[in-house]
Order: structure tokens, then C-alpha cells, then sequence
């Protein structure tokens, strides 16, 4: 379908280094200026000479400019950016849950559902941001600092257009289109020029011949110019079929005559045909096609005809199950989804919203630790030796390990751990809990008030001899030799414990309250 509309190969205007690449369809022109402008000035130069930087609101204009880009591919700009008519203006936030993200177009209208970015914005409230577009990244927009400088794209926007006008005989014609300040050139063809195009004639090919000026102008809806025969009509019909667009006759000195084949009618200006418009006072409902052979019916988008051919119904989307699981409403022609909480419109569907990502900047979102997303929603998770807030489950608590007592001597709470240590003599066993005595400490026994200190004064008093009390020594014979040897092994078994015991004794004694 744009093939179709696309009426016009490219024109490049050569004004020192300005380079102008203008498109033309039944609608509008598009010029592509091969001049890098900061995005203001780009605005303006469009503004200033009647349109806008370009739109792309739909595929449609997509294929357009892709074809304006595509046509200056002999000047290498597959590389490079081309401003586009979308910015998000200082003081206004980037908002994700549009389709434009809180960008607006430049002109009107200046909201759109149709988005092609390449990712997502900058999220910023306090910058302007501008769109371009380029040939190597699918013209996917990507936004950028409008102070950078780009190729840009104007708009111009048309009732109509009017064919180039047939010249009888020689001569020659020069064309002031509304949107250029100087005439095109003899090698400037364009196929359509826009209404409002002033065309300045002269006929026979000299200085001093006759010349005259033809405007394209709107005559009930058929656009076409306003002098209706371009200097003398030939005397011959072999001579460019004698000027005209389908049959050539030739009349008995009054030279050529024109006729248009069957379902097209002749023009003013007696040379070119049209389709003969078979719509009027047709009874299609909505939108009527002529043919050659009559006529057609057709309905606009999100109606369908009816078994009587003239007719258009709504389509019922929502039936088809067009939003999934959320809410839809259907309109006249349309439809739209209604997204339930955690998740947005994009392209007319409801995708998730990683508010973990998006918005982890926004109080009402922020997780003071650890962020979880979910589909439509999310949750907040504390680290370890954190606990969340019963008020708040966004915020994380310190747990209080040592109310739980871990260490077996002192506990001293930290942020999201603790640390034991022991009393004086002691040190941390390599567990990082238990306390063992100090290697390069003397054990000293202090008296206590209590019965524990006198306990221990009379296990200190308990004999630890090494041989028997008595003073008498039995004779010296192998029977008591033997005797006597396991006596003193029993006694220095039996001092050996007792200084274990004592030991034991101390070490308990110290823990208790």
C-alpha cells in the first residue's frame, strides 16, 4: 500500500551545503535536510516554512519516512540520526506507564498509542529529551539530549495534489512549491506537486515569449490547475499523442481532441482524464470505493459489512479475548484494555511493570534491602540478621541475636550479627563462642564470701605426699619392697586427681552467679 502512495522519487536541492530529499503523497511532502541542527532550530526551520518535524504515529508514517530515508541512501546516512517531532519537556517526568512515556509529539495531536522505542527512556523530570531515529537501528526511537546535533524531517501536510503540467509544444515551466523559498530546477522533477503550487509558464521556448501563471487549486474536491490549455495544443496526435492523457483525435483545423476511456471523464483542461467518481449519492454506509465499472462499499477500521454489501457493524473484540485476563471495554470501531494493578498499556496490551527496576526511586515502591518482583505486583525481603517491620514491610529491623544468648560468656549486638568475647583470663575458642582459659595467664584463686572459698582452702589442705604418714619403716624385704613401690604409685595417682579436682572446682565455681 505505500508503494502505491508513494508518488514522487527523490529531489536533492544543492544551496552551497544544504541537501533537501523531499517525498510527496496524495496527503502531504516530507523533506529530509541533510543539515545537522540542534533539535529547537530543526523545529523551527520546519514551522518557518509552513509544516513540522515528522510523526510517526502509526505504521503508515513509519513506511513513509523509511522511503524518504531509503531514497537519500547515495549520500550514506545509514549511521545516522534524524530528529523526529517527540520530546518530553523540561519539568515533566518520564512516565512508564504510556505508550509514549510521558513524551509528547510536537504537533497535533500530540498523544498517540503507537510507540517504537528501541529501550527504554531516561527516567528524568528535570532534563528535556529529545527522539531521533536512524536507518541502522529499524528507525526505533532512542532518546537523547536535545542539545546534540541531527539530521531532521519536516512534515507538510496537503489537501491535494496536482500532476505536472503537459507542455503542447515547447517550452518551459518552473515550479514555487509552498514549503521551498527558491523555484526548483529544471532537474528537481517532482510526479505530484502540493496545492498551493504556483507554476510560472512560458510557451515557445524564448525570453520574449508569452508567459502566464497556473496555481493548484482545490475545484470541488478534484484538484488540477487553473489555465486550462499550456500554450498551443499540437496539430498532430503523433506528436505526444497530442497532449492528451488516453485518446487522441484529430479534428479538420481545429486541431487535436482529447477523449477519456470508459469510467474516466475529461478535465478542464481538456487533456487530462479522471476517474469518473461513481460514489455520488451511493448508499454505502461508510465509506464508498469507485471503480471503472461503478462502485464498492467498504467500512472504516473495527467495523465489518453487513450481508447487504452497504452496510457496517462494530466488531466485538473484547469476545475475542483481545486483553487476556484483564478488564475489556469495547467501543465504537476499537477497543481498549483496562490493566489491573502491576502492569500498564503497551501496544494495546497489559505487560507486567518490574516495579523493582522502573521504580525503585519512588517511596511508594522503594525496598530498603532486597526487592522481589512478581507478575502485577512485588515484595520486599530483608538480609540475613534482619527481620521486616510489622508496620512497614518495605523497611528491615536489626535482629537482636543475643537475647537469644549464643554466646556462652558476653554477647554484643551488632548490625545484622553479633560478637561474643569472655571475662579476664579467658579467650574465644576458634568456634567463635565457647571461652577456654588463657594460656598466658596464672590461674589465681581468690577467697569468696561464701562456703565456696573455704571449700576450696580445704581441697588445697588435702595431703599430697608421696609416701605413707607413719614413721615406721617396715624391714627391707622383696615383700614390702613391692609393697611399698605400689603405695607410692597410689598416692601420686591420687595427688594427680586431686589437682584436676581442684581445677574442675575453680572453673565451676567462676560461672556460677
Amino acid at each position: 500500500m505505500m508503494r502505491v502512495l508513494i508518488l514522487m522519487l527523490s529531489c536533492f536541492v544543492s544551496g552551497g551545503t544544504v541537501r533537501v530529499s523531499t517525498t510527496c503523497t496524495p496527503e502531504a511532502c516530507l523533506t529530509l535536510h541533510l543539515e545537522e541542527k540542534l533539535f529547537e532550530k530543526a523545529s523551527e526551520d520546519c514551522i518557518n516554512n509552513g509544516g513540522n518535524l515528522v510523526t510517526m504515529r502509526n505504521e503508515n508514517e513509519l513506511q513513509s519516512i523509511k522511503s524518504v530515508l531509503l531514497a537519500a541512501g547515495e549520500y550514506n546516512i545509514l549511521n545516522s540520526k534524524v530528529w523526529i517531532g517527540l520530546a518530553l519537556q523540561k519539568r515533566n517526568c518520564t512516565d512508564f506507564t504510556e505508550e509514549l512515556n510521558g513524551f509528547r509529539w510536537t504537533s497535533a495531536p500530540t498523544d498517540s498509542k503507537y510507540s517504537n522505542w528501541k529501550k527504554k527512556p531516561l527516567s528524568t523530570c528535570t532534563e528535556k529529551r529529545c527522539v531521533s531515529i536512524s536507518l541502522v537501528d529499524g528507525l526505533k526511537w532512542s532518546d537523547g539530549s536535545c542539545r546534540d546535533s541531527a539530521f531532521y524531517m519536516c512534515k507538510f501536510l496537503f489537501k491535494g495534489m496536482c500532476k505536472p503540467i503537459l507542455l503542447e509544444e515547447p517550452g518551459d515551466v518552473k515550479y514555487n512549491v509552498p514549503f521551498l523559498f527558491k523555484p526548483l530546477t529544471p532537474n528537481e522533477r517532482l510526479a505530484m506537486l502540493p496545492h498551493g503550487t504556483l507554476a510560472k509558464i512560458q510557451c515557445g521556448g524564448s525570453e520574449d515569449a508569452k508567459t502566464f501563471d497556473s496555481i493548484c487549486v482545490n475545484n470541488n474536491a478534484l484538484f488540477g490547475w487553473t489555465t486550462e490549455r499550456f500554450c498551443a495544443r499540437n496539430e498532430s496526435c503523433k506528436r505526444k499523442n497530442g497532449g492528451c492523457d488516453h485518446h487522441c483525435f484529430e479534428t479538420a483545423g481545429a486541431g487535436v481532441r482529447c477523449e477519456c476511456r470508459e469510467g474516466y471523464y475529461l478535465k478542464d483542461d481538456k487533456v487530462s482524464c479522471a476517474l469518473r467518481n461513481n460514489c455520488e449519492n451511493s448508499p454505502c454506509e461508510s465509506e464508498c470505493i469507485p471503480t471503472a465499472t461503478g462502485f464498492s462499499c467498504a467500512c472504516a477500521e473495527g467495523f465489518h459489512l453487513t450481508e447487504d454489501n452497504v452496510s457496517c457493524v462494530d466488531i466485538d473484540e473484547c469476545q475475542q479475548r483481545t486483553c487476556g485476563e484483564h478488564r475489556c471495554q469495547n467501543t465504537p470501531g476499537s477497543y481498549f484494555c483496562e490493566c489491573k494493578p502491576g502492569f500498564r498499556l503497551v501496544a494495546g496490551k497489559c505487560e507486567d511493570v518490574d516495579e523493582c527496576t522502573e521504580f525503585s526511586s519512588l517511596v511508594q515502591f522503594s525496598c530498603q534491602q532486597g526487592c522481589l518482583n512478581s507478575q502485577g505486583s512485588f515484595s520486599c525481603y530483608c538480609h540475613a540478621g534482619y527481620s521486616s517491620s510489622s508496620n512497614d514491610s518495605r523497611k528491615c529491623i536489626d535482629i537482636d541475636e543475643c537475647v537469644s544468648r549464643p554466646c556462652e560468656d558476653i554477647c554484643l549486638n551488632t548490625l545484622g550479627s553479633f560478637k561474643c568475647s569472655c571475662r579476664e583470663n579467658f579467650i574465644l575458642a576458634k568456634n567463635g563462642i565457647s571461652c577456654v582459659p588463657d594460656p598466658t595467664e596464672k590461674i589465681q584463686i581468690t577467697q569468696s564470701p561464701d562456703h565456696r572459698g573455704e571449700f576450696i582452702t580445704k581441697l588445697s589442705q588435702l595431703p599430697v605426699t608421696s609416701g605413707p604418714s607413719t614413721v615406721n619403716t617396715p624391714p627391707l624385704n622383696k615383700t614390702n619392697t613391692k609393697a611399698d613401690s605400689s603405695k607410692r604409685k597410689e598416692s601420686f595417682l591420687g595427688s594427680y586427681w586431686i589437682l584436676v579436682l581442684k581445677q574442675v572446682v575453680y572453673v565451676c565455681f567462676r560461672f556460677l552467679p
